[in-house]
């Protein structure tokens, strides 16, 4: 089904442009880019809406709105926008499927979107099961973020969780903390049952509620004259030698 906008002052189109801000992600999320939205379709997203700047016969099947290059912009997050926008449902995970899984990352009070994009991309690439986010860890659905995974947001479950859920895990997973000041190094670990691998931001580690929760505390050793590594370096490293 295809329909027409042409105007800036269009009520869908100002909708649309409100899903740029967190607070209107509530249901909803934004999709920019062909790639990335059949993505989404492969992954059974619910489509509810999808903007192009001309007629595309893989998308005949959804309610297709053509727009102009101006309109395109305005609904755009880059300076370069898509041809392809689309608004689509916000997938629901469960919490207890989490359970089931053999091994999970949890990243705690991250900030950069582009570090959480390219984490899921990572996780994606070397089996994690599922991404865990604590405390005030930037959206998940941000556009940034799913620009940043690069075409594997769906591939992968990502969802918020709280203490009192997290304490569920401890029964059955073993919990290791990423630290910059073990004398244990991640190279020496024998990974052993299900794990859950925790991540704290660059400036502030873990909290301590979460390092409390730990059985092994591990550092990725480097070279004495190298500082730090970027969050989402230190993940793939991680989960690249997990999967060995």
């Amino acid at each position: 089904m295809l329909k027409e906008i042409k105007s800036l002052q269009n009520s869908l189109i100002k909708d649309v442009v409100k899903l740029h801000q967190k607070k209107y992600r509530e249901n909803l999320i934004l999709i920019e880019g062909k790639k990335a939205v059949l993505e989404a379709i492969e992954y059974k997203l619910k489509i509810e809406k999808i903007f192009t700047l001309e007629i595309l016969p893989e998308f005949k099947n959804f309610e297709m709105y053509l727009v102009t290059d101006e309109i395109m912009k305005k609904i755009s997050t880059t300076e370069s926008p898509a041809t392809v926008i689309a608004i689509a449902k916000k997938p629901i995970y469960d919490i207890k499927k989490f359970l089931s899984y053999k091994k999970i990352i949890l990243l705690d009070n991250i900030k950069d979107a582009g570090n959480l994009g390219t984490i899921i991309r990572a996780s994606s690439a070397f089996g994690a099961d599922g991404i865990l986010l604590f405390n005030d860890t930037v959206d998940e659905y941000s556009p940034k973020t799913i620009r940043s995974a690069a075409g594997n947001m769906f591939k992968i479950p990502v969802k918020k969780v709280n203490m009192n859920e997290l304490k569920e895990f401890k029964k059955e997973f073993n919990f290791i903390a990423t630290v910059v000041n073990s004398n244990k190094n991640f190279s020496d670990y024998k990974p052993k049952g299900k794990l859950l691998v925790m991540f704290g931001s660059e400036a502030d580690g873990l909290c301590n509620d979460l390092l409390n929760l730990a059985d092994e505390k591990l550092t990725i050793k480097m070279a004495n004259n190298v500082e730090s590594l970027n969050l989402a370096l230190c993940a793939g490293i991680v989960l690249y030698k997990l999967q060995e």
